[in-house]
Formats: C-alpha cells, sequence, structure tokens
C-alpha cells in the first residue's frame, strides 16, 4: 500500500534544539503516512544535538548530514536540491513537531487538487516549557485562508504557518530558497502565490514553539527586513505600493 503512495520528503534544519529534537524527529516517524524519506540536516549544532542526532539516527534511519552553520535557507536548499527525491517537499524546524494525521491529511489534498501547488493548516502555539499560549494561537490563525492569496500575504494580512507541503517541482521551478533571506519561508511563500492557489485545511496540524526567555526570537529584526526584500522582488505588481505601506506601519508597531 504504501509503495502507491507519493513520495514526500521531509527535512529538518537542526541547530541547537537539544532539548525538542527527539519530540520533533519522533513526531515524524510516528505519522500514519509512511512513504517519507526524513533528511535532517544539522546546521553547526554547539550543544548536544549531534550526539542526539546519532542516536536517533540509528533507531530510526533516516538520512542524517552534519554541516557547518549556514543558516536555514542554504540548508533546506541542500536537502530539497541535493538529497530529496519526493514528489512533495515540506519540513520541520527542530524545535516545532507534527500532529497526527498532517501529512495523510495534506497530501490527500494535494493528490485530489492538481491545481495547487501547496496546503496548509492551522498552528498551536506553546512556549519553551511545552503550555499551551491560548492568545497567540488564535491570533496567528484567525485569518487563515486558501486559494489566489498572494494579495493578502504580500500585504502581511497573515502568515501561512511553517507546515506547509509543497509540490517538488513548484520549488525546482523558483530555485530553491534565496541564501540571503532569514524569513525563508514567507519569501518562498510569496514566490509560490503569485502564480499558484494555495490549499489550506482549517485542522491543527503543527505545533510551533516561540521561547520568550529569548525576546530577540520573539521580535527580530532580521525577520521584518527579511519581509521587505521579499516584497520588494513584485516591484511591478498592483499590490506593491499598498505592500510598502504595510510592511513600513507594521515596522513602526514593532519598533514602538
Amino acid at each position: 500500500m504504501s509503495d502507491k503512495l507519493p513520495i514526500v520528503s521531509i527535512v529538518v534544519p537542526s541547530y541547537n534544539h537539544a532539548t525538542y529534537i527527539t519530540q520533533c524527529i519522533e513526531s515524524i516517524v510516528n505519522q500514519d503516512y509512511e512513504n517519507y524519506e526524513l533528511i535532517v540536516i544539522d546546521d553547526g549544532s554547539t550543544d548536544e544535538s549531534p550526539i542526539l542526532l546519532k542516536k536517533l539516527q540509528k533507531k530510526y534511519h533516516f538520512y542524517l548530514e552534519f554541516n557547518p552553520n549556514q543558516g536555514s535557507s542554504k540548508t533546506l536548499t541542500r536537502g530539497f536540491k541535493d538529497i530529496a527525491k519526493g514528489k512533495y517537499f515540506t519540513f520541520c524546524s527542530s524545535d516545532d513537531y507534527w500532529l497526527p494525521g498532517k501529512l495523510r491529511k495534506q497530501i490527500s489534498f494535494l493528490e485530489k487538487n492538481p491545481d495547487y501547488a501547496m496546503v496548509f493548516g492551522k498552528v498551536k502555539i506553546i512556549d519553551e516549557h511545552g503550555n499551551f499560549d491560548i492568545t497567540r494561537t488564535t491570533n496567528s490563525n484567525k485569518k487563515l485562508k486558501g486559494g489566489r492569496i498572494f494579495k493578502d500575504l504580500i500585504n502581511l494580512d497573515f502568515f501561512p504557518p511553517g507546515n506547509s507541503v509543497i509540490r517538488a517541482k513548484v520549488i525546482q521551478e523558483l530555485g530553491y530558497y534565496r541564501g540571503h533571506i532569514w524569513a525563508e519561508d514567507f519569501d518562498m511563500f510569496l514566490r509560490i502565490s503569485v502564480n499558484y492557489p494555495i490549499g489550506f485545511i482549517n485542522d491543527d496540524l503543527s505545533v510551533y514553539r516561540v521561547n520568550y526567555s529569548i525576546p530577540s526570537k520573539n521580535l527580530n529584526f532580521k525577520t521584518i527586513y527579511s519581509h521587505r526584500d521579499s516584497i520588494l522582488q513584485f516591484r511591478n505588481s498592483a499590490y506593491f505600493n499598498e505592500a510598502m505601506k504595510n510592511w513600513h506601519f507594521r515596522c513602526f508597531t514593532w519598533y514602538a
């Protein structure tokens, strides 16, 4: 049965998340979708992550690679361009994890909707101790929708959670991730949504961890200016001027 299912290539870019990496990996290998390849690339971790990953690799037999630190964009491109063989691509940050049924639901959607380039779902937000953040979860999910959503994304109306599954051929056509971009998921979503409809599944699919003890992760100016760089790709868009106004307003809000 699993041989008839399309292969999904999953990349986990691991970086200094020894406390969470086991939960991340096991949430993937325990999915009820069997035809996948798991590619774990450690991006120069300086904590106990490499030791744990070697133990996990011995237990679960996934592809494991250790590289000097180069950032998420280059790590994802390394995994998807040079190693992955699947029809679909997806990734999970090493401090996050997936909920049961995630892959099965998303692959089912994409197989039934061949015109859609990718699909994402709702997310649950937790803190560094695993406590559920109700307010932030509600805010993260309240505007999510699918379809032709380029205008919504470039205007920063909402941000799709980082639980998307994308057709491999789409990422290949786009030339993979741009290496200098900090917020690589937002950048890729824009580049996809300008040409394709995007699917949305109204279910909780993943858990995103926010470390409230590290303020720089929550208010990261690299992310802010990365959003600007992504928007600047679309200077010829009818939505560009409005998008830049919205970006400046968000900057004012964040700085304040």
